[in-house]
């Protein structure tokens, strides 16, 4: 099961960590794009064309990708067969490596007290008050770390509740410290906590009960 969330980030054999090397730098490419795009002064520009002329290279650039193999054919990357590239933190919109929709969340393994590290930081595509995050990436963060953290436990879930505490708002272009860690395991119930930092300053805190489904949730 662990294995399951964390293979992406375990030792390939020499060709598949090429591989897996080149993904992540195309993906951390993509999302660069993604940022700059967001962050285009359309208002400034001196004319429409150099608009038109960054829309031509970005439609020619979703051309080639439609040129090479895709697991989109297959239903997508989560299933059975697909190794690596099917890990949790490989393909999560929140933290995967491969996928340039995640935010700079990277998910560490879980230490010897069972307790899950992760740290990001956050950019201008992540806004939402001024310099801060915006609250859903808040959430999404805290949904990530309850998600995974939860595997300490021996079982893995669907978030049933998420509950978060605000205390401060979380800067961007600064480091954020996330931990999480399973309070109990009751049947099908999984209390699971986590919180965020800055410069050793509490930010926020959440609390979570993920549901073991009656068919064992595969990732």
């Amino acid at each position: 099961m662990i294995d399951r969330v964390f293979r992406g980030s375990r030792e390939l054999p020499a060709a598949d960590a090429r591989r897996r090397e080149l993904k992540h730098r195309l993906a951390a490419a993509v999302r660069r794009i993604v940022e700059d795009a967001a962050l285009v002064d359309a208002a400034g520009a001196a004319a429409d064309g150099d608009l038109e002329t960054l829309i031509g290279g970005a439609e020619e650039l979703a051309r080639r990708f439609e040129a090479v193999p895709s697991h989109r054919e297959k239903g997508g990357l989560n299933y059975d067969e697909n190794e690596w590239e099917g890990a949790l933190l490989e393909r999560s919109p929140i933290s995967g490596h491969s996928n340039p929709l995640a935010a700079p969340l990277v998910i560490e393994d879980i230490d010897e007290s069972g307790v899950l590290h992760a740290t990001a930081t956050y950019g201008y595509a992540y806004e939402g008050p001024p310099g801060h995050l915006h609250g859903g990436c808040v959430a999404g963060a805290f949904d990530e770390m309850v998600g995974v953290g939860q595997v300490a436990g021996g079982e893995m879930g669907y978030t049933g509740t998420l509950s978060i505490k605000m205390r401060r708002p979380t800067p961007l272009h600064t480091r954020i410290d996330y931990e999480a860690g399973v309070t109990n395991v009751d049947g099908r119930k999984i209390s699971v906590w986590s919180k965020s930092y800055a410069r050793g300053d509490l930010l926020c805190e959440a609390d979570a009960l993920m549901i073991t489904p009656r068919e064992r949730l595969s990732y």
